[in-house]
């Protein structure tokens, strides 16, 4: 091999740090020369901003329906507690209320499936309504209070549910 056909050795070198100090009241210049931030302090660069309320168009975003133009609500209201009590029990998979559940509401009944379906104790009945009341405190809200019978054991359920894009959204479930 010739020594002219030889490849150049490569070497690498830490790039420079190109980000301004951090100064201010509030901020700490805690990385000194070595620009390295300890946990727990400001980092210059990042921004920790919720751009999500601003990110719905008002509108393509979902649209808020009035009570008018929804289903009746007692009818809604005993097939979405029935179906989000068999998600609780672990005996219907949360994907199939995503529909219908708001994004917080569904992660904390799917825990309740999954925790379910750990201790391995399947209802031997399907969740029984007992009682529905039903309050609408304004155009495209209604508030359910009901009894409900799950797991062997009554108990008492209240949620709330909004008019959305023409459909019942539950935005709120409390099982006690």
């Amino acid at each position: 091999m010739n020594e002219d056909s030889r490849l150049p050795v490569v070497r690498l070198a830490p790039a420079p740090v190109a980000e301004p100090p951090s100064v201010g009241p509030d901020w700490h210049d805690t990385g000194g020369s070595t620009g390295q931030q300890p946990a727990g302090r400001y980092v210059q660069g990042s921004l920790a901003v919720d751009f999500r309320h601003d990110a719905y168009d008002s509108f393509f975003g979902p649209q808020a329906t009035g009570t008018a133009d929804l289903p009746p609500a007692d009818v809604w209201a005993r097939k979405l507690i029935q179906a989000t009590l068999e998600v609780c029990e672990g005996n219907r998979s949360p994907d199939q209320l995503s529909r219908w559940l708001a994004p917080d509401v569904r992660e904390r009944v799917a825990r309740r499936g999954v925790l379910a379906r750990r201790r391995a104790r399947r209802p031997h009945q399907a969740p029984l309504i007992r009682a529905l009341l039903l309050c609408h405190p304004a155009d495209g809200v209604c508030e359910v209070s009901a009894v409900v019978r799950c797991s062997g054991r009554v108990r008492a359920l209240a949620l709330r549910m909004s008019g959305v894009d023409g459909r019942w959204l539950i935005t709120a479930f409390e099982l006690g």
